[in-house]
């Protein structure tokens, strides 16, 4: 009876003081980024975030009966506008092509809910995984950014992604899905706002006012004399 207890009290234990992840059939991960706990006052949402304007986004698909690689996949590249985000949004480029968010992209929802995201500008991507594409399993909550476990059990894709040429306040929210399952919300992936990227004067920008600053002092110095 008390090593019953003794068990029961340790399974108790493992799962308050442990939270652990059930590996979903399909996720999406960014190489270097980092995973947003619901409460971030800028996505407020848990999605695995690029921590550069350029990065490559890794589908991956843990193989089930609703997931195999006969399957076509899709990717939906939608628009997430930060709040207070105004202007052109610009584009961005996916695996070498430019998507012009005006002109490139649909405006509403592909099928899938809202969480946050639809209706906006988006446009999807289909393809099929690589059975030569393989990789260790593991979970981007536990391990965002972590792709490259050794070891085999989950097929994965590759994708070049470039968001430096959005405008101030916007980012592209990744979904993952086929027609039967699709990644669990909380294993979406997005790029990083850019507020931060954009507001960095160029070099350029910066000698011109240097400029400007040093000529303004030269002038007040000649009248003064």
């Amino acid at each position: 009876m008390k090593r019953l207890l003794f068990f029961l009290a340790w399974v108790m234990f493992g799962f308050s003081g442990h939270q652990a992840f059930a590996l979903p059939s399909l996720q999406l991960d960014i190489g270097g980024g980092y995973y947003n706990q619901s409460g971030n006052p800028l996505y407020d949402t848990e999605t695995v975030i690029a921590s550069s304007p350029q990065f490559t986004l890794y589908a991956l698909m843990n193989p089930t009966r609703k997931t195999t690689l006969a399957d076509t996949y899709y990717l939906s590249m939608a628009l997430f506008s930060s709040p207070g985000s105004t202007g052109d949004p610009g584009s961005f480029v996916f695996n070498g092509r430019t998507i012009d968010i005006d002109q490139d992209m649909f405006y509403g929802n592909p099928g899938l809910p809202g969480h946050g995201i639809y209706n906006t500008n988006y446009l999807v991507y289909n393809f099929n995984f690589d059975p030569e594409n393989m990789v260790g399993k593991y979970n981007v909550q536990d391990k965002p950014g972590g792709f490259g476990q050794p070891g085999s059990g989950l097929y994965y894709a590759a994708f070049n992604v470039d968001t430096g040429g959005l405008g101030n306040g916007f980012s592209i929210h990744f979904d993952l899905y086929d027609g039967k399952t699709n990644a669990p919300f909380s294993h979406d992936a997005q790029s990083m706002a850019m507020e931060s990227h954009n507001s960095i004067p160029e070099p350029a920008t910066v000698l011109l006012l240097a400029s400007g600053l040093a000529g303004l002092i030269g002038f007040r110095r000649a009248r003064q004399s």
